[in-house]
């Protein structure tokens, strides 16, 4: 093993890291979880598109503000923009140049993360591991091509780290820092937690109380700068989406909406990614830096405060831990290869340790190749390809009782006011609701779902007497699986599409 890692300096490093990017730019099509294609690709075009109701309605807080920042989903918008201004209309070919974006700006993630290790760790070997498992970490290269803003925030985060760390905090670093922090915060503002510990811990120290007051205000500074001036202009309000996220999350009714869980939830999580036995390692090395003076400690107990704030909360959806992540694997490879030099001689130790590295590394490898080729929410995405691709669509009905926004409108390029039918309710009204042609007529049905099929199939050829069989769009195999090992949580999402023949005997839909 230190022969491979003496080979390794920071160029192949970030080689490897952007070999497994591109793979999964190129390759792994589709979205991960409903905020990061609905709340971001889908809200971006329509802010292109100047649609009259672009924003999701429950997500605009009393009418006065969204929800979120809107400056990530801006830029989504800015690049949709251009690659419209150059011909470039294909949802496909604008999602692969932002899944393009994101890979190349991650990238910023291993190399900030590799020299914060160096700041951190005299072993130069400690900067390559972290680099390596920050670059090659199964998960990290499929969401790092995601929009999601809780991984979008991850390099400019690790950037704020890395001058925070600065040995000789120069008045420079500080607000370096407090300037890559007010980035990461614009993306995710959860985040705030960590330079909060940073200029908190720098405050009550006598040496760095001055710096402390420059960070503090150098943060302020630049969120009016940012996200202020953005609000300001939009909302008229510099703190407005701020105050509307607050007020959202601090509603038990909006918070009962999503998956709630136990405060020790997280701790699962983190084992999950970390794939169990190594989880043991990271962990004990992580709580080793609790007790060592210096940056280490610092950024100990401010990614801790995050940890434990979202533990406390209740609503527990996995990538909101995410951000949390590079800092156990950072602090935990230090504080264990501390931890190992200390104890090396203990047998027991040194056995596990090979075990774990080895089971690590044999599932890692695997993982990695698998999920940077996967093609997440496939059947949502190619449904409204093939729809598209076929060019004669003039409107749709989609059914499906069993989950939300399964569709994936974007990628049909065009918009339709579609029909949704989630109830029994709704299906029983379809008839009246066509009768009244407040909508373009559909020549094409979809149906999600194999849960009975054959009764809502006969139900809906009820409706459209000439539906006709046209193709079965399949979901991918990650996509089942996930089904498979959860369907109660996880639904088959196979789309049966079905086109309808005008019928020249009747002239309305009965």
């Amino acid at each position: 093993m230190n022969k491979i890692l003496d080979s390794l300096n920071l160029k192949k490093i970030l080689l490897i890291g952007l070999f497994f990017r591109l793979l999964a730019a190129i390759f792994s099509k589709g979205y991960a979880f409903t905020d990061d294609h609905f709340e971001v690709v889908e809200l971006a075009q329509n802010l292109l598109d100047k649609t009259k109701s672009p924003f999701t309605p429950e997500f605009l807080v009393g009418g006065k503000a969204y929800l979120f920042s809107l400056i990530y989903p801006y830029f989504h918008t800015i690049v949709f923009g251009i690659c419209e201004s150059l011909g470039v209309y294909n949802p496909d070919t604008k999602m692969l140049v932002i899944r393009l974006f994101h890979a190349i700006f991650s990238i910023l993630a291993v190399y900030y993360g590799y020299k914060l290790t160096e700041r951190l760790s005299s072993r130069q070997n400690d900067a390559k591991i972290v680099g390596l498992l920050l670059a090659t970490f199964w998960v990290i290269p499929f969401l790092s091509v995601r929009n999601l803003r809780e991984f979008a925030c991850i390099p400019p985060l690790l950037m704020g780290c890395y001058f925070m760390a600065d040995s000789r905090l120069s008045t420079k670093s500080v607000l370096l820092s407090a300037f890559w922090f007010t980035v990461a915060f614009v993306f995710r503002y959860q985040i705030i937690f960590i330079p909060f510990v940073v200029g908190l811990m720098w405050l009550i120290q006598k040496k760095t109380f001055q710096k402390a007051l420059i960070f503090g205000i150098g943060f302020v500074v630049f969120y009016f700068l940012t996200q202020g001036l953005f609000d300001y202009f939009y909302w008229g309000n510099p703190i407005a989406s701020i105050q509307a996220y607050l007020t959202f999350n601090s509603n038990s009714s909006n918070i009962d909406m999503y998956p709630n869980g136990p405060w020790h939830r997280y701790i699962g999580t983190m084992a999950g990614l970390t794939l169990g036995f190594p989880f043991l390692l990271f962990l004990s090395g992580y709580f080793k830096t609790a007790t060592q003076k210096g940056n280490r400690q610092i950024l100990f107990f401010a990614s801790l405060l995050f940890f434990v704030f979202h533990s406390y909360y209740p609503n527990k959806q996995e990538r909101f831990i995410t951000p949390f992540l590079p800092f156990l694997l950072i602090l935990g490879t230090i504080g264990f290869r501390d931890l190992y030099e200390q104890y090396q001689e203990k047998k027991w130790l040194r056995g596990f340790t090979k075990f774990a590295t080895i089971w690590f590394l044999v599932l890692n490898t695997g993982l990695v190749f698998l999920l940077s080729v996967t093609y997440t929410k496939r059947s949502r995405v190619e449904s409204m390809n093939y729809l598209r691709e076929k060019g004669d669509l003039t409107n749709l009905v989609i059914q499906n009782y069993e989950a939300a926004q399964p569709e994936a409108p974007f990628y049909l390029g065009k918009k339709y006011d579609f029909y949704t039918i989630d109830t029994r309710e709704k299906m029983a009204e379809l008839p009246n609701q066509l009768k009244l042609g407040t909508k373009p007529k559909p020549n094409y049905v979809i149906l999600v779902g194999n849960s009975d099929l054959e009764n809502r199939k006969t139900e809906m050829k009820k409706v459209f007497p000439t539906m006709e069989h046209e193709v079965d769009i399949e979901p991918s195999f990650v996509d089942n699986l996930a089904y498979l090992m959860n369907p109660s949580h996880n639904h088959n999402e196979t789309f049966y599409i079905y086109k309808i023949t005008p019928n020249p005997q009747e002239k309305e839909y009965k």
